[in-house]
This record gives structure tokens, C-alpha cells and sequence, in this order.
């Protein structure tokens, strides 16, 4: 059984594909250094991210929905993780 070393999960805006302040949001996974990216297909104006904290600012418009959607895909992104260790495959970014 080969299981991974390192595994973690961030959620990011990217500002290189913002139009009119508006970015779309990404949940990157790493697993023993090699990344993949999941658009989300949600966006949020960049002044609203709190890049710190990776979530939308508390005070902004519909930031409660975000980081609700935001936790949720935190937590099915271990189960699979989880998933894929109970089943004793390998897992891979």
C-alpha cells in the first residue's frame, strides 16, 4: 500500500483571469508536491477575499453562502481523500 506524505487543500482567486475587479475562485490540492486546480465556478470580487484567512471577508455580500459552499467542498475533498485510503489506492493530486 502506498499512501501520500503530504496532502492539503486551499482555495485561491485568480487574479490573472479577473475582469472588473470579479475573479474566479480555485480549490488547489497538492498531494507530495504536485498541485491540481479545481475551478469552483463561483467569483468574488478581489476586494472581498481575505487572502489570509482564504475565505470571503465576513462583512460582504452573500460571504456567509461562499464560505459555507467553501467548507463544503473542503470537507468532500478529505472524504475522497478518505475514500481513496480506506480502499488502500493511491492518491494523487
Amino acid at each position: 500500500m502506498q499512501t501520500s506524505k503530504t496532502f492539503s487543500i486551499h482555495f485561491w482567486l485568480s487574479a490573472a483571469k479577473k475582469k472588473d475587479d470579479i475573479a474566479p475562485l480555485y480549490a488547489r490540492i497538492t498531494v507530495n508536491g504536485k498541485r491540481a486546480e479545481i475551478s469552483l465556478k463561483r467569483y468574488l470580487s478581489v476586494t472581498y477575499w481575505d487572502p489570509i484567512a482564504k475565505r470571503a471577508k465576513p462583512r460582504t455580500p452573500n460571504a456567509t453562502a461562499l464560505n459555507a459552499y467553501l467548507d463544503q467542498v473542503y470537507a468532500d475533498l478529505l472524504e475522497c481523500q478518505k475514500q481513496l485510503l480506506s480502499e488502500f489506492k493511491l492518491v494523487t493530486a
